[in-house]
């Protein structure tokens, strides 16, 4: 199985201290092959090295980043030359068996796709 991440859904889980790894393992019964945009990958190099931001912020882009190349994903780039990510996903993951792991209400609401997203506190669900 396929599943891409977007940034916010990787910071939700650091924030909330969810494994997302392996409580994804658990409720998919297949190898899970990541697959991170390199777009999400800049957001995070942006996020922990802003100034202004708040250190635990800071800190959770920082650990983000750190989980996401110890998932030893496929990285991508995104086709289109416009500035916002999620339209480059939705038009990425369009006719294509992937899941899309985000919380963004927008970006769930554009594809047909399944969603990994958090559900209560700690737990994930494929929608």
């Amino acid at each position: 199985m396929k599943i891409l991440l977007d940034t916010n859904f990787i910071l939700t889980c650091v924030k909330q201290k969810i494994d997302f790894p392996s409580r994804t393992n658990k409720i998919v019964d297949q190898k899970i092959e990541w697959i991170v945009p390199q777009d999400v990958l800049n957001e995070l190099d942006i996020l922990k090295d802003r100034k202004g931001m708040r250190l635990p912020d800071r800190d959770a882009a920082r650990l983000s980043s750190e989980i996401v190349k110890n998932l030893n994903p496929q990285i991508i780039d995104l086709p289109g030359k416009n500035p916002n990510v999620d339209i480059k996903i939705v038009n990425y993951i369009v006719d294509k068996d992937i899941v899309l792991a985000t919380l963004d209400k927008n970006l769930k609401n554009r594809i047909n796709n399944k969603i990994l997203t958090v559900r209560g506190k700690k737990s994930l669900e494929i929608i």
